[in-house]
This record gives C-alpha cells, sequence and structure tokens, in this order.
C-alpha cells in the first residue's frame, strides 16, 4: 500500500466514509500510524510546554488511546480488532492534528488579541475529532453511533484529565 493511498485511507475515514476494517490489518502500518501520531503531538505539545514535557505527554497519549482502546474491546470480547481500530486511532489522530498545528499556530501569534476564528476553528476540529473516534470506536465494537460518540467523550475526558493532573503545575 503507497503513502497517498495510505492517507487516502485515513482521510476517508475523517470523512466517515470508511471505517478501520478497511484498513489492513499491518503492523508496519500501526508502526507508522503511532509515529506520526507521536510526531503530532510533539509538535502541538511544543507550542505550550518544554520539550522533555512534550515528549513524555505525547507517549502517554499513546500509551492511554492504546490502553483505553484495548480495555474496551476486551470488556466487549473483540480483541481482534485492536490492531486495525487502534491504527485507525493513530492515523486519522495524526491527520487531524497536523490540520489543527497552523490554526494553532495562528491563535499563538495573535498572542491577545481577541482570537474569535481561529477559537472556533479549533473547537470545530475537536468536535470533528470527537466524531471520528466516535466512528471508529462504534465500528470497532459494533455498536450504534451514540455510543461510539459517549466513548469517544469518555476518552476525551480521562485523557484530558490525566495529563492535566500531570502536567498542571507545568504549564
Amino acid at each position: 500500500m503507497g503513502m497517498k493511498k495510505v492517507i487516502d485511507s485515513f482521510w476517508k475515514i475523517c470523512l466517515l466514509k470508511s471505517a478501520p476494517q478497511d484498513l489492513p490489518a499491518s503492523n508496519f502500518l500501526l508502526l507508522m500510524s503511532v509515529l506520526a501520531y507521536g510526531l503530532a503531538g510533539i509538535m502541538i505539545g511544543m507550542i505550550s510546554m518544554p520539550p522533555g514535557q512534550t515528549f513524555i505527554s505525547s507517549l502517554l497519549d499513546i500509551a492511554l488511546v492504546g490502553s483505553m482502546t484495548q480495555l474496551l474491546l476486551w470488556i466487549k470480547d473483540m480483541q481482534p480488532r485492536f490492531q486495525q481500530a487502534f491504527t485507525a486511532l493513530m492515523g486519522t489522530g495524526a491527520i487531524l492534528a497536523f490540520l489543527a498545528l497552523p490554526v494553532l499556530f495562528l491563535q499563538i501569534q495573535m498572542g491577545e488579541q481577541p482570537a474569535f476564528i481561529p477559537s472556533l476553528i479549533i473547537i470545530c476540529m475537536v468536535l470533528w475529532n470527537l466524531t471520528v473516534v466516535g466512528h471508529i470506536l462504534r465500528h470497532a465494537i459494533s455498536a450504534p453511533f451514540f455510543v461510539g460518540m459517549l466513548l469517544a467523550v469518555t476518552y476525551m475526558y480521562v485523557s484530558m484529565s490525566i495529563m492535566r493532573s500531570l502536567f498542571a503545575t507545568a504549564s
């Protein structure tokens, strides 16, 4: 599978036109997705955190998404779906994070000035990300979309709570 085709596959999942099971079950694709997600996380983290904390935060984020996905699939007795679900979460997360980077940089450049438009775009991107995660999770556990969305919001809440408790003094 060529790089263009891989990115296209993740993009179709971002647009809710494909599902995680449409991705090939590939250790290499999983590794590349995790690396891209980690890089995107580091780049976003460097906007507001020191490099060391950014790296740790990115690794922790990957571990949290992987652990929560594994736990969810274990509870539903659907562990064989982990590789494709986690690959989809990492790949789509990387794409959406890279799309958010210019807006985040713009918001930083604006400083104290009102940043309504960048803030609105970021809110829309967070909602898009939640929708994509919900879409992936609902397919991973064969559940209705609203269940996937509830799980996505739960993922985000747990992740933010853990990150805030670990890195609150750093910001």
